[in-house]
């Protein structure tokens, strides 16, 4: 079975989705086997035994209450492949964005977006006696709960905030932190935070139950982590940046400190001719700046999602714009990247996508549409286009 996850209406990008759908696949095509209705489940994920799967409720009401923030739900995966729902809860932040079962299905981590938008308002006088307004946003953090053991969610163990700003913190997009994705591998904790542009570095403490944060690595002015993948076989990670197409391939070491390897572009080389990668010398922007980042620039490409294959040789970058497409990467033997190619889709938004194998399956949220590839063991590119599945939009995958 295929599970696919959504965007409804209720989250910062809208959608027409109604949960978690189930589908059955054979050579040629795929079929709807049924659907769990779920508010906006934008991202999911499976438990490492693939008997419960996890979904981020992307939204600032989860539950119909007013300012409960995001949520995060349970589901089990019965006999027949189809989902029943087990629990769910509030998240402890607005517009859940990620979820994360820890290998051993003790603890998930949840990573808390926060809006864009204001939600509180006071006044303060400044050094000359003049009233300002002044501005609050909700607060962006990662969450960490407790599961049960029937894979149910149970109570908050802890919740570490973040209140930095990024390099665009002028009214755009990087005025507050904000925890776009969160992944754990041997207790290690890493969060991106493209509000900020930061990696926040934490530890699951499992005697205490809680987390530990370890320190804030900053990445490069106005980039915007978004998404990252850990290297199957060593201590890498490879981050998609939202702000500039591009992608960063750093180490980390057994505490946690990472170092830069490479950045390099995800869009064909033509691309960059009119839209350099910048080099902010900087921390934050100056005010009044032109701000050339992705969140400005509407013809601009952002990537969205990021995948290694399972041997580990490619990796795979989506990139949203007005020329979509998936950038494929050779992995080198020193675990840096070589730009091989790119499939182009007929999409201004191809957000999430999986790998099965030498298959491919890229939602098309902007289409409603799910196209399957068969790829070409050797490159790594598009071998063949198989078909189009036409799905209320898909965001995310569990194959």
């Amino acid at each position: 079975m295929i599970y696919v996850g959504t965007v409804s209406g209720n989250g910062s990008v809208k959608g027409n989705g109604k949960g978690i759908y189930t589908l059955s696949q054979s050579d040629t095509c795929l079929q709807v086997v049924d659907c769990l209705e779920a508010d906006n489940a934008s991202v999911i994920k499976a438990s490492a035994d693939r008997k419960v799967i996890y979904a981020a409720n992307e939204s600032k009401n989860f539950g119909g209450i007013n300012g409960a923030g995001g949520g995060i739900t349970a589901c089990r995966i019965m006999d027949d492949g189809r989902l029943e729902k087990i629990n769910d809860s509030i998240a402890y932040g607005s517009r859940t964005a990620y979820v994360e079962p820890t290998s051993d299905n003790r603890y998930l981590l949840v990573a808390n977006h926060g809006s864009h938008t204001t939600v509180t308002c006071s006044y303060e006088r400044n050094r000359n006696g003049e009233w300002r307004l002044k501005r609050g946003f909700d607060e962006s953090n990662v969450a960490l709960f407790s599961l049960r053991e029937d894979g149910g969610i149970g109570g908050l163990l802890d919740l570490v905030a973040f209140e930095i700003k990024g390099y665009w913190c002028h009214g755009g997009g990087q005025s507050t932190s904000h925890i776009h994705c969160v992944r754990t591998r041997d207790d290690l904790v890493f969060a991106c935070n493209r509000g900020a542009d930061e990696i926040e570095v934490l530890k699951i403490d499992r005697h205490a139950n809680e987390l530990v944060f370890i320190y804030s690595f900053f990445v490069r002015s106005g980039y915007a982590p978004r998404y990252l993948e850990f290297h199957p076989h060593d201590s890498i990670i490879y981050v998609a940046n939202e702000n500039y197409p591009s992608v960063s391939v750093y180490r980390y070491d057994a505490g946690g400190k990472l170092t830069e390897l490479q950045m390099l572009g995800t869009m064909p080389e033509e691309y960059y001719i009119d839209r350099p990668l910048p080099k902010f010398d900087k921390r934050h922007a100056d005010p009044g700046e032109k701000n050339t980042s992705g969140f400005a620039d509407r013809g601009a490409a952002m990537p969205s999602d990021i995948h290694i294959s399972q041997d580990g040789r490619f990796l795979y970058v989506s990139n949203r714009g007005p020329k979509g497409n998936i950038a494929v990467f050779r992995v080198n033997q020193d675990h840096t990247l070589s730009l091989r190619g790119h499939i182009f889709i007929d999409s201004k938004d191809p957000r999430g996508f999986a790998l099965n194998g030498d298959l491919l399956y890229v939602g098309l949220l902007d289409r409603n549409t799910m196209q399957v590839f068969l790829l070409d063991k050797e490159s790594g590119l598009v071998s063949k286009h198989l078909y189009d599945f036409g799905l209320p939009a898909p965001s995310s995958f569990v194959i």
